[in-house]
């Protein structure tokens, strides 16, 4: 029982800081987001892909579904088209045979084949023409570098 609401209390600071760094998008941008998306749609997404998310990603997706602000747009989930996580994954994992296993696309930038990726231990980086590039330890460390 003390270890259960041990663990409670660590899910509770992670989320509080995924909403600080939020707030600190919304101080200086415009941000738009979609309603979150449910478990259900998460583990069919999940399917899809053959994985599992990282768990930042799938508590961000729990909260916001998807995001853009600025800039920068972020796959997710209650989204169409070219900003939905299995979608993008997908056609980017088929376009290209060394995309990297078990990752997901967090953003497709639209510049020269620069993709942001995220592993399934939950690793950030860019990816570009097969070589990997700058890295972030999570999806709050990558946002927070967009601020």
């Amino acid at each position: 029982m003390e270890n259960e609401a041990i663990i409670g209390k660590k899910e509770q600071a992670k989320e509080f800081k995924m909403l600080n760094t939020i707030k600190k998008i919304e101080e200086k941008f415009k941000l738009y987001k979609t309603k979150g998306a449910p478990e259900e749609l998460i583990a069919e997404a999940e399917r899809q892909l053959n994985l599992s998310f990282p768990e930042d990603y799938r508590e961000y997706l729990l909260m916001f579904g998807a995001i853009s602000f600025g800039s920068t747009e972020l796959t997710g989930l209650n989204i169409d088209g070219y900003a939905n996580v299995v979608s993008v994954t997908l056609k980017e994992a088929q376009r290209n045979k060394s995309f990297p296993k078990g990752s997901i696309v967090l953003e497709n930038t639209g510049i020269e084949g620069l993709l942001i990726l995220q592993q399934p231990d939950g690793e950030v980086y860019e990816w570009q023409n097969g070589k990997k590039g700058a890295s972030f330890e999570g999806l709050k460390e990558y946002l927070e570098s967009k601020i």
